[in-house]
């Protein structure tokens, strides 16, 4: 008769001892474990024999983490390497990157070397999660004052790093997928936008700059600048022979870079091949740019001047200093600011109350010509091509700004066509 009593052996015994339980008598899987202090922890080893480990407050939360631990290796997640850090795939990623212009490299290496290593370099590749990623890039804007424009460099630097941790079957996914479109929500609209000069503000600067004084120099360089459209790398990388004076044409075929070599490195200049198929192009040449060119040829002839620079077998640049070095795209960015300081000098012995003059920067310069060429009615599409865009998007939506005068002028064409029509 069973009366519901069993008796073991000692082989039975010996089972029973191994046989493992929480503390409520639940039974433990291999791996797993309760500490002493009631939390729980789950070891295993990976193809290596290398031993890891995970922690959780619950079983249920450990055994939601041994779910995904499984996915993982199911999906050949390499665990022997998940104790790398971000800095280390860097490190990988900067001996096998290809593709990439050794310019916007040297960027990239910048970004990261400044923004990421100090704060986040370090953390290991199996603690680089979505949220890890998100509150990183976050930090940079609360705390730092980034901008958005610079958080999404940063963001493109890290996401090429962690493309070699998901190649190299690491991550499953790269955890920075996503975080900038949910941080574009909140920061994207504190990118400072570009404006271009009003007509009055650009006549005014043409004006200073065309008396004599000690900014007369750069007059021939930002009226360039100002009626072709064309980008400061473009217009400082210009050679003479780049000019054609006959068929007043400027043909538009490299641009020249001033950039960071790293940190500790230095800078130095490159020649690039334009930025675009559609930026290979040739430029109309009005009087107004032809006039300042020979200009800065009778100047350059009359001082002594000649270039002294050869950069990657490129040499007789137009835009130089006294001394023929290739201008600085920086410096004549700080002269454009001296010179926005000395206009509004004299706009205050006229006026104390007036407005500064507003502060110019090359772009700016850029930006100018694209809404003078709206304002004036030109065909976006050609307007699109002499700027070297690969399309009239780009055109539309980034550089062309409309004045109040134009959009009074618009909007008095929709009158008169309804006070005229039968």
């Amino acid at each position: 008769m069973n009366s519901g009593i069993f008796f073991y052996g000692p082989k039975e015994v010996r089972k029973m001892k191994t046989k493992r339980c929480t503390k409520n008598k639940i039974k433990l899987r291999k791996g797993e474990y309760q500490r002493k202090n009631k939390t729980f922890e789950y070891r295993w080893n990976d193809i290596n024999g290398k031993t890891h480990c995970v922690y959780a407050k619950s079983l249920s939360e450990l055994r939601e983490k041994e779910d995904a631990i499984t996915r993982d290796i199911l999906d050949g997640i390499d665990y022997s390497k998940l104790d790398s850090t971000i800095d280390y795939y860097f490190e990988l990623w900067k001996k096998i990157k290809t593709g990439i212009r050794e310019t916007t490299y040297a960027t990239y290496v910048s970004f990261y070397e400044r923004y990421i290593a100090p704060e986040y370099g370090k953390t290991r590749i199996k603690d680089v999660t979505y949220s890890s990623v998100a509150l990183f890039l976050k930090g940079l804007a609360v705390n730092k004052g980034l901008k958005y424009a610079s958080i999404r460099n940063i963001e493109l630097s890290l996401s090429m790093v962690l493309d070699i941790a998901v190649k190299d079957d690491v991550l499953r996914s790269n955890p920075c997928k996503g975080v900038l479109r949910d941080l574009q929500r909140e920061y994207a609209n504190d990118s400072k936008v570009v404006r271009a000069l009003t007509l009055q503000e650009q006549k005014a600067l043409e004006a200073y700059i065309a008396k004599p004084g000690k900014y007369h120099q750069y007059y021939p360089v930002i009226t360039v600048m100002l009626w072709t459209g064309m980008r400061v790398g473009e217009v400082l990388g210009l050679r003479w022979e780049d000019i054609d004076f006959e068929n007043d044409e400027i043909s538009v075929n490299h641009t020249l870079l001033f950039y960071s070599k790293g940190k500790g490195k230095g800078s130095d200049y490159k020649i690039n091949p334009p930025k675009t198929k559609s930026s290979n192009r040739i430029v109309p040449m009005l009087p107004k740019v032809k006039k300042a060119l020979l200009y800065e040829k009778r100047k350059q002839d009359l001082l002594g001047i000649s270039c002294q620079m050869e950069i990657e077998g490129y040499t007789n640049f137009i835009f130089l200093n006294n001394k023929g070095m290739v201008l600085d795209y920086k410096k004549l960015n700080h002269k454009l600011d001296l010179i926005c300081n000395e206009i509004s000098d004299e706009i205050h012995k006229e006026d104390p109350t007036a407005p500064d003059f507003p502060h110019v920067h090359n772009h700016m310069l850029r930006h100018t010509f694209a809404t003078r060429m709206r304002e004036a009615g030109a065909d976006i599409k050609a307007t699109s091509e002499m700027m070297g865009h690969e399309g009239i998007l780009i055109t539309l939506k980034t550089y062309t700004d409309a004045s109040r005068e134009f959009k009074n002028r618009e909007i008095a064409m929709l009158q008169d066509y309804y006070e005229n029509a039968n």
